[in-house]
């Protein structure tokens, strides 16, 4: 039996006797523009997404923010321009960063100015990834449906401060598509260790890979910055909604004039293998 206090008790009791209908009056007249996006040492198009924020009632995809004048410049005076291919999505001519510089994203929007700045760290290479079935039951001895696990083998760097992030794809689709789904990870207690045949992600067999698939892991040394702001919108969004939970907070971003999301520079290293029988 659960003992409810009598305050709460009575609270519960008044408020499902009460019958009076509340107006919330919100102000959904200041949009906000949210950044998205990653600038890596990969070979490729790199993307930025602009969007607008929308009122809480608003159920549909947030608004695209269209127009806009955007462009990548480093520390040795480089200037990149980036192409809107489709509503709020830009993109760079294909290119790659290099790890140890410094870059910065410029936006013009409706007659407002907005920047970011971001540093590329190093990243260690993947020496080798493995995805092979795993029997909860069997490899942790409690009941569950065998997965196939993607686990990694790679040397940490030494020197405090890195902080990784993993993205997986299946046949060139990814596989998480929201924050929460992905591991984050600093390297407090893994400092210069070697990090062997460690769980990164699963996947469901069937539904999210089968044999014969491929399977591309890579790992982002995202920094300090993007791992907080990352962490403060977790505990805004996924991980709140408790009844001891602080109340909400503004979340940080290293996006300037107001604007909201987070825009950075990450070296990656990645891993490709197939899934065998």
């Amino acid at each position: 039996m659960k003992f409810i206090p009598y305050i709460l008790l009575a609270f519960v009791l008044t408020a499902i006797g009460c019958t009076e209908r509340i107006e919330l009056e919100l102000d959904d007249s200041q949009q906000r523009l949210v950044v998205q996006g990653w600038f890596t040492n990969q070979l490729k198009n790199h993307e930025v997404n602009l969007t607008l924020t929308s009122s809480y009632f608003y159920n549909q995809q947030a608004p695209k923010a269209t127009g806009a004048t955007v462009s990548i410049s480093d520390d040795d005076g480089n200037v990149w321009t980036l192409d809107e291919t489709e509503p709020g999505k830009y993109l760079t001519p294909e290119m790659a960063g290099e790890m140890g510089n410094w870059y910065t994203l410029n936006i013009e929007y409706e007659g407002e100015e907005y920047n970011a700045t971001s540093w590329m760290r190093p990243v260690a290479p993947i020496d080798s990834m493995v995805t092979r079935v795993l029997d909860p039951l069997v490899e942790y001895g409690f009941p569950g449906d065998p997965y196939y696990s993607v686990r990694l083998w790679t040397q940490e760097l030494p020197g405090q401060g890195d902080y990784y992030m993993w993205q997986t794809y299946v046949n060139g689709f990814g596989v998480r598509d929201t924050l929460r789904e992905l591991t984050f990870v600093d390297d407090g207690i893994y400092d210069g260790i070697y990090i062997a045949d460690v769980e990164i992600d699963y996947l469901e067999i069937s539904t999210e890979a089968n044999p014969g698939d491929t399977v591309l892991l890579e790992q982002y040394n995202i920094g300090s910055e993007a791992f907080s702001v990352f962490i403060g919108i977790l505990n805004e969004t996924a991980w709140n909604g408790g009844l001891f939970d602080a109340p909400p907070a503004n979340v940080k971003t290293n996006i300037s004039n107001g604007a909201l999301g987070y825009w950075g520079a990450a070296g990656v290293s990645e891993y490709q293998s197939i899934i065998l029988e």
